[in-house]
């Protein structure tokens, strides 16, 4: 079990505002395409979660983990992971929809599940730092 240090917390922290903007970019463009009739509810939240995910992808390479090193293989892990995490917000948005058709809670219920799912592949398997 890797011991908790600064650097971890750091992480942590970089994570939560990197995940704050990734999630307000995807809550923005969740109800512009709902709001402007563009998308379902359900269909909204599966083309936002691709948005905010192209900018967290970025962000928590660069600014969170501070990878330099730039290979293929994150690019293409990174889309299983968000993959595995967009089937899950999915399932989860429209499970919470259908439950309660309130918007907001089926969001942030969907984004709960993926932001703890997201983290724990980034950090241990994607831009693990070798030691």
């Amino acid at each position: 079990m890797e011991k908790f240090n600064k650097q971890n917390f750091l992480e942590i922290y970089r994570f939560l505002i990197v995940g704050i903007c990734s999630v307000s970019i995807d809550f923005l463009f969740y109800y512009l395409f709902i709001y402007l009739d563009f998308f379902d509810p359900n269909n909204s939240k599966r083309i936002s979660f691709i948005i905010g995910a192209i900018f967290a992808f970025y962000a928590n390479r660069n600014y969170v983990f501070k990878v330099s090193e730039k290979k293929f293989t994150q690019y293409v892990m990174f889309s299983l992971l968000y993959f595995i995490s967009f089937i899950l917000n999915s399932i989860i948005h429209d499970y919470v929809y259908l439950l309660t058709s309130v918007t907001l809670i089926s969001f942030l219920c969907a984004t709960a599940v993926s932001t703890v799912t997201n983290f724990a592949g980034q950090k241990f398997i994607i831009f693990k730092n070798k030691k």
